[in-house]
């Protein structure tokens, strides 16, 4: 029969093939507390054969349980000291940090290690960061989103491999295997008295429920393992489906998410969540305080028969609804309110208040009107003289459009061109007189017609 030390480091070296944690060669930061877990992957990594890793010990001091503390930091020098490699440590008070950051004193303690072992990577040009978490970290993880509530993506567990360089080799190994396997070596580890403090959540899965359960099912550590790297699994297809849909119906523009809001209503609603979550990762780079309400609430707005709607979700994110665009933004402005007047009173070049110019010039008018881009129109002087004004759009103006006879409010030819919103009020109107002449850049007045009997043509161009 194999010996636990034979099995461990087999075991080992198909993980890491598996699921390609790192390569032969490598520098990499092993993450220890001086606990059975990291003292048993420590030794494990320096007796992989044909790896001939550099390892690096780190070990962060979080001051919690005093001298305590301070004696798992001695232990771990002394274990870095053993295996002759370098050792990096740090004291921190976790305590005063969540005080002043109002933070738990978990969280203040994962992003005190985070910052710490993400900075120890960068300064020894290290491949990764190896974590010790096994077997049995992930049936209790599993069991504690379980409980608190999470999705598909929560119950995957915790990563081999995270997209921040982070590596857990013994993912698929036991604590049972793991201390079978120190105590043949003659290998001791320090006992972390806070492991039995049962006021965290953690703790009374470990300590109360998993041994209820385990009534039920004996195996039931390693069966929900298992379902955990099945969700897992399942969870990366899942991301592979929800990439492919995102590049093909989302683009970035001007700092801004554009998504087609067509295409996101055709598809599963499961798919189209993923879609929204991961559109709004792309742009903040986390989701963090992005709960499912959020996410409903963006695909009201996508099934909502109003064709324009506006949405504050975390982060100082706006999603705004355009017809058939979703936008997604930090910095996603309405118009001014209060634009000022420009009066035209002679040919030339006019600078236009919402961005861009008038060009005005004396030219014959084209002898095919319809070839006419929307961004060029002519005007007959002798019938529109100057002074002309520019001014933006406001609640009832109306203006007889071009081969019609009725007036119709401009309001509603924004509606039929689906003109957003929030582009409206930078649209110029040209005035002569209390006359709209031109929507610029949308369509013009049947006052602009030109006849033969016209002398004084020009010519007007929007530059954007």
């Amino acid at each position: 029969m194999s010996s636990p030390d034979a099995t461990l480091i087999y075991l080992l070296d198909q993980t890491i093939r598996k699921h390609n944690l790192f390569q032969p060669d490598d520098s990499i930061i092993v993450a220890i507390s001086g606990g059975a877990d990291s003292t048993a992957l420590l030794d494990l990594l320096t007796k992989l054969p044909g790896y001939n890793l550099r390892l690096v010990a780190a070990h962060l001091n979080h001051f919690l349980r005093g001298v305590e503390s301070d004696a798992d930091q001695e232990f771990c020098r002394d274990l870095a000291a053993r295996y002759a490699i370098p050792f990096e440590s740090r004291r921190i008070d976790v305590k005063s940090l969540a005080l002043d950051s109002r933070l738990n004193l978990e969280d203040a303690g994962r992003r005190t290690r985070i910052a710490f072992l993400d900075e120890l990577r960068l300064k020894h040009g290290a491949t990764v960061v190896a974590l010790a978490h096994h077997a049995d970290d992930q049936a209790e993880t599993f069991l504690m989103r379980l409980l608190r509530g999470s999705g598909m993506t929560g119950l995957s567990g915790m990563a081999y491999c995270t997209t921040r360089g982070y590596v857990r080799p013994l993912l698929e190994i036991s604590r049972h295997k793991i201390e079978e396997y120190l105590r043949e070596r003659d290998l001791i580890w320090r006992e972390d008295s806070s492991n039995s403090d049962t006021t965290y959540l953690r703790n009374r899965i470990r300590h109360e429920l998993l041994p209820i359960l385990e009534e039920y099912n004996p195996a039931i550590r390693s069966c929900l393992a298992g379902t955990a790297a099945v969700i897992g699994d399942d969870e990366a297809l899942l991301d592979e489906l929800t990439e492919q849909e995102f590049s093909q119906l989302c683009r970035m523009d001007e700092g801004k998410l554009v998504c087609a809001v067509g295409q996101l209503r055709a598809l599963n609603i499961a798919l189209r969540r993923r879609v929204l979550r991961h559109a709004f990762k792309q742009l903040i780079g986390n989701l963090e305080g992005v709960s499912q309400r959020h996410i409903d609430s963006i695909c009201h707005i996508v099934d909502s028969d109003r064709p324009n709607s506006r949405l504050a979700l975390p982060h100082k994110v706006t999603a705004v609804r355009e017809y058939d665009r979703l936008l997604f933004g930090q910095t996603l402005k309405t118009a001014p309110d209060k634009v000022p007047d420009l009066l035209i009173t002679a040919p030339g070049c006019y600078l236009l208040p919402t961005g861009g110019s008038l060009t005005i010039e004396i030219s014959d008018p084209p002898s095919n009107y319809s070839a006419l881009p929307t961004h060029t129109a002519y005007f007959d002087l002798d019938k529109l003289d100057f002074p002309w004004l520019v001014r933006t759009f406001r609640t009832g103006d109306r203006i007889t459009s071009f081969g019609m006879s009725g007036r119709k409010k401009v309001k509603d030819i924004f509606i039929d061109r689906k003109i957003p919103v929030s582009e409206r009020k930078r649209i110029p109107l040209l005035f002569c007189g209390n006359d709209l002449i031109w929507i610029v850049g949308v369509c013009a007045s049947e006052l602009c017609r030109i006849d033969d009997t016209s002398n004084k043509r020009v010519r007007v161009t929007w530059h954007q």
